[in-house]
């Protein structure tokens, strides 16, 4: 087996352990202002972790001489990074404004957060993409 599907097989896994599992308990058991703290302190982590298992699954794939999977796998990297760096500072940011007062703010924070979303849903689908072509593959 391709080492570079086994990481994807790790970012299927967190990727989904967060989405069923953390992600829905947080905001139950969490208050409103403690969930959005814990989350604040668990996205960057969350995505530089999937930064880290994406461009080893990169390097894994250069090494095994594996086109698709080594421009995939930059891709999901580089989602990763952007979703870190400018994306979540971003929707702090008008989350903020938004629990000021600022009610312009609200339609940002919604268009940004859908694009971090749509980003790791991508992320995902290409992660699977690649564990799915390579079993199959044999």
């Amino acid at each position: 087996m391709q080492l570079s599907i086994l990481f994807h097989a790790a970012n299927i896994g967190f990727m989904v352990m967060f989405t069923a599992v953390v992600a829905p308990t947080v905001f139950k058991v969490l208050s409103q202002k403690a969930a959005g703290a814990y989350l604040r302190k668990l996205f960057p982590r969350l995505f530089l972790f999937g930064f880290i298992t994406s461009s080893s699954a990169t390097v894994a794939a250069i090494f095994e001489s594996h086109a698709m999977n080594i421009f995939t796998s930059a891709f999901i990297a580089a989602g990763f990074l952007g979703n870190a760096f400018i994306l979540t500072p971003k929707i702090n940011q008008y989350r903020d404004a938004v629990l000021g007062g600022d009610a312009t703010a609200k339609t940002m924070f919604g268009r940004l957060h859908f694009i971090s979303v749509a980003v790791f849903v991508l992320q995902l689908l290409g992660s699977g993409y690649i564990v799915i072509s390579g079993y199959l593959s044999g």
